[in-house]
């Protein structure tokens, strides 16, 4: 299905650098002939021509570099996602329910928070956020009569 997906794009950019070629070439040539035709027509519109054939050609190569490129990186994205989805499982139930809250608080929330979102005891949240802490999974501050829980930047930013 990715696959399928992508070869679509790849028409489809073709497509876009194709018709934007087919009306600079009209716009260019219907200029050429009715605007600014003298004597010398004949060699500005060869250049014309030159000048739209290295463009398209540096838009073809340019949107292929791009395609291969982006290809590369969606694997990437995707072997970091099943990494951290492998981890994950090594939390435990109560760890999970915690994480999860987390997430959907966008990285953010309040330990008081937790304790009302994962029905989960006072002590047993702050055992778990205390271990989780130790692991580098979570950062706490105090703020107020509670405390802050905040993803770390990088594990924040794979789960956005």
């Amino acid at each position: 299905m990715i696959q399928k997906n992508k070869f679509i794009q790849l028409w489809l950019i073709i497509g876009i650098i194709a018709g934007f070629a087919a009306v600079l070439f009209f716009v260019i040539a219907y200029l050429n002939n009715e605007v600014f035709c003298d004597l010398d027509c004949r060699v500005r519109n060869e250049a014309t021509i030159a000048v739209i054939g290295m463009s398209l050609f540096g838009m073809f190569v340019g949107s292929l570099t791009y395609y291969f490129i982006s290809e590369k990186y969606e694997k990437e994205i995707g072997k970091i996602h099943r990494d951290i989805s492998s981890t994950y499982r090594f939390l435990e139930p109560g760890q999970r329910k915690i994480f999860e809250s987390i997430i959907r608080h966008m990285g953010e929330t309040t330990q008081s928070k937790l304790v009302k979102d994962t029905g989960l005891s006072r002590v047993r949240v702050s055992r778990h956020l205390k271990h989780m802490e130790g692991r580098g999974i979570i950062k706490r501050s105090k703020e107020g009569m509670t405390n802050k829980v905040v993803l770390p930047k990088d594990i924040k930013d794979v789960f956005r």
